[in-house]
């Protein structure tokens, strides 16, 4: 098969791979495809099509539960590392919220973020790419009712760090950041009221591409090993 002219730039110029190395192909719907890189066919610029054989594909299933992440999404750059984290960290979905003190308010999807998830799923090897969607109200979300927790603030009046039985986490389907700051006060007692459980991580106001490793570090712990691979 033929990779596509920018994977086989990268491939044979940025990796300097050569005939006959083994490289892995991910489809980011769950398979991964272990391939040998072939010698350029007679009349074709080499930098232009690398051709590869497929040796062995392995199918892997989502690991379960399957998690959405619910995120206020920060300014700029900041967000290609939320981005980043969810995708390596085997979200299903991230859903940007719209939240009362949230500092960027996207209209739509933005042209880099689909870029950004790619080049996470590459470095990081995850079989599944996350799908990404538009903006929505932070009330609108939640009245999905989906199970979930939610990142509550540190401070002295909040709800203190939640323990999180193996039950309670294997029912968790939805992670809740919100934006620098925390959640507005209605917003917080609107979760609370829903069922979504706090979880305070620490003492410290964490930034939003922080919180999200960190609550999800949290939950995955609360979980036993997951095994995602099938027959």
């Amino acid at each position: 098969m033929a990779l596509s002219a920018g994977e086989s730039q990268h491939a044979l110029r940025v990796l300097r791979m050569q005939p006959g190395d083994e490289l892995l192909l991910l489809n980011g719907r769950g398979v991964v495809a272990r391939a040998k890189l072939l010698p350029p066919e007679p009349g074709v610029r080499r930098v232009h099509q690398a051709m590869c054989q497929i040796l062995d594909m392995q199918l892997y299933q989502q690991s379960e539960p399957t998690l959405e992440l619910c995120v206020a999404p920060p300014r700029g750059k900041a967000f290609d590392l939320v981005l980043k984290a969810a995708t390596e960290l085997g979200y299903a979905v991230i859903q940007p919220i719209l939240c009362r003190y949230g500092v960027a308010r996207p209209d739509g999807i933005a042209d880099g973020w689909q870029e950004t998830l790619i080049a996470a799923l590459k470095q990081s090897c995850n079989p599944w790419l996350p799908e990404v969607r538009s903006p929505r109200e932070f009330s609108a979300v939640l009245a999905d009712g989906v199970p979930g927790v939610f990142g509550a603030s540190p401070a002295a009046e909040a709800t203190p760090h939640q323990p999180l039985s193996v039950e309670t986490a294997r029912r968790v389907q939805r992670l809740w950041v919100g934006p620098e700051g925390g959640f507005a006060d209605d917003e917080e007692k609107a979760l609370l009221a829903a069922g979504v459980i706090p979880v305070t991580i620490g003492t410290a106001t964490l930034r939003v591409e922080t919180a999200v490793p960190a609550l999800t570090g949290f939950l995955f712990g609360r979980l036993p090993e997951p095994d995602g691979r099938s027959s």
